[in-house]
């Protein structure tokens, strides 16, 4: 019976695991593939190594064990100068091979791209925001970028640090309140990528999580020109009223950057995959639970619960709020990596 409760449960972690492909080999984004290109030079060195050290000690340990006529103490080795010599430049040679190929790595994943659309991303306790100046767009938790062109994100957070990490597609970078960090990369294949806060901020530093939507460059373009040309129709009117009774004080619909930001903006809610910032799938129950205890579902977040909201109210809420969207478009449909 326990082995097969094991074989279940190492059953259900490989279907987590293709589920949410989570890997920094995964070639996604020219800064992974820089990373990538490193690996197999590690392996090979490391092999060579294990293989010369394993060998030599199973030959010693073969050659020079005690028989039974070996009555006198053996010959004795007092070094081998030469040897001593060798055995220190080939690993002086290998770690100067790896430095080289690392700071090539280093240099490239550095470097701005020229052209670059330009990302603010800002990390609050829980939560992330980004913006596009050049766009004049704005969405919480969830980056939608266009796949084959270069980005260069700009990282800052207005409470604690936080560490934004997309592992299918780029390395870590800090955000650090009062100062901007900057990463650059080229997104390549159109998919779902998974995002975490690497730095502990906080009670819910493990649920502080977003998505990537990387897009191809077309769709992109549509996306970016339909959520800027018109608010979506009202979904519910009522919902609307409860919306500006209670939600507008602190979240925006606009899909811009407002004067001063609050909590997350809510203008394509609708389009989003995930609800709380990646934590739960977004579903209108998900997100009626959301409204009614948000602490219960993510200890630590600043949102106040709305207990008191009718369940009429509640269901017209989430009808307006899932209207909140650019319709056509499926990210939920993107392969996950």
């Amino acid at each position: 019976m326990q082995r097969s409760f094991a074989a279940l449960g190492l059953w259900g972690l490989s279907l987590a695991q293709e589920a949410h492909r989570v890997a920094i080999t995964h070639p996604g984004g020219s800064f992974n593939q820089e990373v990538a290109f490193l690996f197999p030079w590690v392996y090979f060195f490391s092999f060579l190594i294990f293989l010369v050290v394993a060998g030599s000690l199973a030959y010693v340990t073969w050659k020079f064990r005690a028989r039974p006529e070996d009555q006198e103490e053996p010959p004795q080795i007092h070094g081998n100068d030469r040897l001593e010599v060798v055995w220190t430049l080939i690993p002086l040679a290998i770690v100067l091979v790896l430095f080289g190929l690392t700071a090539k790595a280093l240099i490239q994943v550095n470097r701005p791209i020229p052209g670059a659309l330009k990302v603010e991303v800002t990390g609050y306790q829980f939560w992330w925001d980004f913006h596009y100046p050049e766009l004049g767009l704005r969405n919480s938790n969830e980056l939608v970028l266009p796949a084959g062109v270069p980005v260069e994100l700009e990282i800052t957070s207005k409470d604690v640090i936080h560490s934004f990490w997309v592992p299918g597609l780029s390395g870590k970078r800090d955000a650090i309140p009062g100062q901007t960090t900057r990463i650059s990369f080229e997104p390549k294949e159109p998919g779902l990528y998974y995002g975490f806060c690497a730095e502990l901020c906080g009670a819910s530093h493990a649920r502080m999580l977003f998505r990537v939507v990387v897009l191809p460059k077309e769709e992109f373009d549509r996306f970016v020109e339909q959520a800027k040309a018109s608010p979506a129709p009202v979904a519910d009117e009522r919902g609307q009223q409860v919306f500006q009774q209670n939600c507008a004080a602190c979240h925006g619909v606009a899909r811009s950057m407002p004067p001063a930001v609050i909590g997350p903006e809510l203008g394509l809610l609708g389009n989003r995959t995930s609800l709380g910032a990646g934590i739960v799938e977004n579903t209108p129950e998900n997100l009626k639970a959301w409204i009614r205890d948000p602490a219960g579902m993510k200890p630590g977040v600043k949102m106040p619960g709305f207990p008191q909201l009718s369940e009429e109210d509640l269901d017209a809420l989430a009808r307006y709020l899932e209207g909140l969207k650019v319709e056509g478009f499926d990210f939920g449909a993107l392969p996950k990596f």
